[in-house]
């Protein structure tokens, strides 16, 4: 269907959520100009024929226009429709500190090296060891605490114990949505408590022609899959593109 817009692209999506990704693969399907925009520690290494990438951070300066700050400088772009697939990170409990010997659950692979490892939740924590995590123990204990000893972690638990462990895993932790950089408040959105936003029925956030998909969209994230979410965000706009057309 021939289409005629305005704008340099017909679909922006920011961010680095595999969602996004995933979009953008279905986008370049049905719409010509797609562009992403991913930030330069987490640039996906899936091929998507027939997309524009970007490696910068983005941010809004109207409803369809984005900056992105690249190495290189400063570039303005703009867009029919943006998506906002900048997903969440995991924020840290009290108890964790910098250590190389300590991470989070997504980032477990790093400790392939180490034997006894404690897999930390909020009230429990489960000891396993060897390569294929041998499950040892599990404690019923909060933590609140850690420190280095001779290359090792000790914890410290709420029940006056300690247990020393070669490294620690946060799992289960809290999620927080990655906006904070995006100037949400000059296209008159804002983000929830955990940094997530909210969308309806179609996934499009209050204000028009921007949507969310993935870990950053609060409600009604948890009501479908990705899949889903991705299927019912390129209806609605292709929806819009086809009564544009008509009008």
């Amino acid at each position: 269907m021939f289409y005629e817009s305005e704008y340099e692209y017909d679909i922006a999506i920011l961010g680095n959520d595999p969602a996004g990704v995933k979009f953008a693969q279905r986008a370049c399907h049905e719409i010509a100009r797609v562009v992403l925009i991913e930030e330069a520690r987490y640039v996906s290494e899936q091929s998507v024929a027939g997309l524009t990438r970007l490696v910068g951070t983005a941010r809004f300066e109207t409803e369809h226009k984005i900056i992105c700050e690249t190495e290189q400088g400063s570039l303005s772009l703009t867009a029919q429709q943006i998506i906002i697939a900048t997903g969440s990170s995991s924020v840290s409990p009290r108890w964790m500190i910098e250590h190389p010997q300590v991470v989070f659950a997504e980032e477990e692979d790093s400790l392939e090296q180490f034997d006894c490892l404690a897999m930390a939740s909020k009230d429990s924590i489960k000891l396993v060891s060897g390569k294929d995590r041998i499950l040892e123990e599990v404690i019923a204990s909060g933590i609140i605490g850690l420190s280095e000893e001779q290359g090792q972690i000790r914890i410290f638990l709420d029940s006056g114990k300690s247990i020393l462990v070669d490294a620690v895993v946060a799992a289960q932790v809290e999620q927080r949505g990655c906006t904070s950089s995006l100037n949400l408040e000059a296209v008159g959105l804002f983000a929830d408590d955990r940094g997530c936003l909210w969308c309806n029925e179609n996934y499009e956030t209050w204000t028009s022609k921007v949507y969310a998909i993935g870990n950053v969209v609060g409600y009604p994230s948890t009501e479908c899959t990705i899949k889903k979410q991705i299927e019912i965000v390129m209806n609605s706009i292709l929806a819009l593109r086809t009564a544009s057309v008509c009008v």
